[in-house]
């Protein structure tokens, strides 16, 4: 099901229905055995996708709503995963490079490609027991979410869409003034969580929304990229011996160096025009969108119009 709020209808039980679908999407996903490799780490990596999806919505939500009974949860899920989808992102991360930079890897893909996955399959075993305690956590929040309803209305949405826009805004100026990994990193994670709440909210206007939707989904993507580079990078400094296939190690770094380097250059780029309207302005205009529909459905068809 679609990760938008039916915006026709009540905004409290529009947000207890999207969570509960994503919450029973990810136990879904969990029970997925890991005896099928593949399936296994696509279930792994759409668990987590939808824990950030929850969490995304909860921001939406007035601060001083109590959802402690909500977040913790998903905060322990979402840890308990966390060291099983970073060893197996590795390998997505070289998948990647080979086909959009298979240049830069050289005669060093099938050496690096041999170690992570004997990588991963050992992280697996090491931190499978994570599922079990991720499963634990969300089955506890469906017993939660049973009762949940929050009162809430559509104005309190647009303001909580302009708190994420505003997060995601400052956190660019942030890593624009340091560049450092702290301000990157929390650059990545605000503009994921602002994507997402407003796909969740592109209801108003799904045509015109989406696009701009899928810009910042674009964005959040190339600062995950950063993030997955930083950490072959780190493997690669670990291991042992000078060479992967014929290319030095120490090559081989400086060249996802490069490749590291050029990401928030080209992010930024794609941020300031992400960013050029104010959030406040993009919170009026979704909601103008909303009331306009609202407006639209309601009124007797005009003849003549053309």
């Amino acid at each position: 099901m679609a990760f938008v709020l039916r915006l026709d209808r009540d905004p409290g039980a529009e947000l207890a229905r999207v969570l509960r679908a994503e919450v029973d999407d990810a136990l879904r996903l969990l029970a997925v055995t890991p005896r099928d490799a593949g399936a296994f780490r696509a279930a792994i990596h759409d668990a987590r996708r939808a824990l950030r999806r929850c969490r995304a919505a909860l921001r939406l939500l007035p601060p001083d709503l109590a959802i402690d009974t909500l977040v913790q949860p998903l905060r322990t899920a979402g840890r308990a995963l966390s060291p099983l989808r970073d060893a197996q992102a590795l390998l997505e991360t070289l998948a990647q490079l080979q086909q959009q930079q298979p240049a830069l890897l050289g005669s060093a893909h099938p050496a690096l490609l041999q170690r992570l996955a004997r990588q991963v399959r050992a992280g697996e075993r090491k931190h499978v027991g994570g599922v079990l305690a991720a499963t634990v956590a969300l089955q506890t929040l469906v017993t939660t979410l049973a009762g949940w309803r929050p009162e809430v209305t559509h104005a309190q949405l647009w303001r909580g869409l302009r708190r994420g826009a505003l997060r995601a805004a400052r956190a660019t100026h942030s890593a624009h003034e340091h560049a450092d990994e702290a301000a990157l990193h929390r650059w990545r994670r605000r503009m994921r969580d602002h994507a997402l709440q407003l796909e969740l909210l592109s209801g108003a206007w799904p045509l015109v929304l989406a696009g701009e939707v899928a810009e910042r989904k674009r964005l959040a993507r190339m600062l995950g990229h950063w993030r997955d580079l930083g950490g072959l990078q780190a493997h690669v400094r670990r291991l042992r011996g000078t060479h992967l296939g014929r290319l030095s190690r120490d090559s081989l770094l400086q060249r996802l160096h490069h490749a590291r380097a050029v990401l928030p250059r080209d992010a930024q780029a794609l941020a300031a025009r992400v960013h050029a309207e104010p959030p406040r302005a993009l919170a009026l205009r979704v909601a103008r969108y909303h009331e306009a529909a609202r407006a639209g459905s309601a009124a007797p068809p005009h003849r003549g119009a053309f």
